[in-house]
């Protein structure tokens, strides 16, 4: 019974949300663009901090595709992946794994909520937040990670690039 309750409870919350999301998205940022990474703001906690992030947003709401190359050392690694900010699911392939992702509004900030595995085929639950500056040229997504072997929280800082005239 403590589980429908809470299940319920949720759905409140939820609902609340999506009936207030007219009102909302004047408020809503656009976060397309061309980003880097401000590597002294970013906080990769146990993991290893890359060299290198270059993000690409196209973001027509309620669709955001996002290309993110990122290189640590003389690895690189490119991810292509797809959201509806308007609650509905998406599914992504992430470091070669299936992966489902939900994503709202929570104000202006982006929650993106991704279900995959881990390297060892467990459980693992992503919680994004995506937020931009008041001016909007500095993007800051925090990351919260839960596995079975812990939880993990993430920073990465960047700065809209200029597009040449």
């Amino acid at each position: 019974m403590i589980l429908r309750r809470d299940f319920l409870g949720f759905g409140l919350i939820l609902g609340t949300a999506i009936c207030g999301s007219a009102q909302e998205s004047s408020q809503r940022p656009n976060f397309s663009g061309r980003w880097r990474m401000i590597k002294e703001q970013s906080d990769f906690g146990k993991f290893t901090m890359p060299d290198i992030v270059v993000r690409v947003v196209d973001h027509h709401d309620p669709t955001m595709n996002v290309h993110t190359v990122q290189t640590a050392g003389k690895n690189t690694t490119i991810a292509d992946v797809s959201y509806f900010t308007d609650g509905r699911q998406s599914e992504n392939v992430m470091s070669g794994r299936n992966a489902t992702s939900k994503a709202f509004w929570d104000g202006s900030a982006l929650m993106i909520r991704t279900e995959t595995k881990n390297s060892k085929n467990e459980n693992t639950e992503i919680v994004d937040r995506w937020e931009l500056s008041p001016d909007g040229t500095i993007l800051t997504n925090t990351s919260h990670v839960e596995t079975p072997d812990g939880t993990a929280d993430l920073k990465l800082v960047c700065e809209k690039e200029k597009t040449g005239s």
